[in-house]
């Protein structure tokens, strides 16, 4: 199988891929002529785009497992008894054990699972069904915007840590309710401001505008002029790519060097997404 990677933009932070038959390829197992270059081109772009005919649950997990060991998801109420690894994302979702209000999945920036000790090492989400417009992933490249950062506020970074909480202080997107047993697993954690890759030792920031609470060893004033400044500037649009959603498109992503943002833009036309999170390692 010959499978080729199509570079968006002048990074090398998105590529698509060309010439894999991903259902027809993936029964019992992803063959080593595909799995060796999907894998080699995950490590090169943080954000891999691919397209497909469709795919059962089992093919989506087998594809998930050529990158990492799929994990069971968190939220009970989102996932499916017979597939706890894929949790099923969709328009008319709502906090079941809440308010009962509408829930937009990652309406806002975000990098997944931030508020775990051990958060996942990547995340690869299916157009299950998409609307006829809308519903676009926007994605920004967090190690562009910690390179493009000048020396002394790159200095200013340094051994930094931040607390991660579910429900942060600066929660800016509503996130559906957990359950006690669910609340027992994720208490408030810390990890490092500036992450760095295992593999290429590149430094990405590591923001999540909705689950980051505090900057340890600052007030609560300096810590949000801090997050809110490198926000900002890690979601300008020079560091931002937008994906328009194809039927049956999978996209994986590496959570380490990136923040990702759902759109919905969509109206009542119904969206449903199926995602899997793959094991990761405690940040450094």
């Amino acid at each position: 199988m010959t499978v080729g990677i199509t570079v968006f933009g002048n990074g090398r932070f998105v590529a698509d891929v060309t010439g894999a038959d991903l259902t027809g390829s993936i029964t019992d197992e992803v063959p080593a002529d595909l799995a060796a270059p999907l894998r080699h081109a995950f490590a090169e772009h943080p954000v891999l785009v691919m397209p497909s005919d469709g795919l059962a649950s089992a093919q989506l997990l087998l594809l998930a497992g050529v990158f990492g060991e799929p994990q069971v998801q968190l939220l009970e109420d989102y996932r499916t008894s017979d597939t706890p690894a894929i949790s099923i994302i969709t328009s008319e979702q709502t906090d079941l054990r809440g308010d009962g209000r509408r829930i937009v999945f990652g309406g806002a920036w975000h990098t997944d699972d931030s508020y775990f000790a051990v958060p996942a090492k990547a995340t690869m989400l299916y157009a299950h069904e998409i609307p006829p417009t809308g519903g676009d992933t926007l994605f920004a490249d967090t190690t562009a915007a910690f390179e493009a950062l000048d020396a002394s506020s790159r200095a200013e970074l340094q051994g930094l840590r931040v607390v991660h909480r579910y429900q942060s202080r600066r929660n800016v997107n509503a996130v559906p309710t957990r359950s006690a047993s669910e609340e027992a697993l994720t208490p408030p954690v810390e990890h490092p401001l500036v992450r760095t890759h295992p593999e290429t030792g590149r430094r990405s920031l590591y923001l999540n505008p909705n689950r980051m609470d505090m900057v340890v060893k600052l007030d609560e004033a300096a810590s949000d002029r801090l997050l809110d400044r490198l926000i900002e500037h890690a979601t300008q649009e020079r560091f931002v790519h937008r994906h328009v959603w194809r039927p049956h498109d999978v996209v994986i992503w590496d959570n380490g060097r990136s923040m990702h943002r759902a759109t919905a833009d969509y109206g009542d036309a119904r969206r449903e997404m199926h995602r899997v999170l793959l094991r990761g390692a405690v940040p450094v």
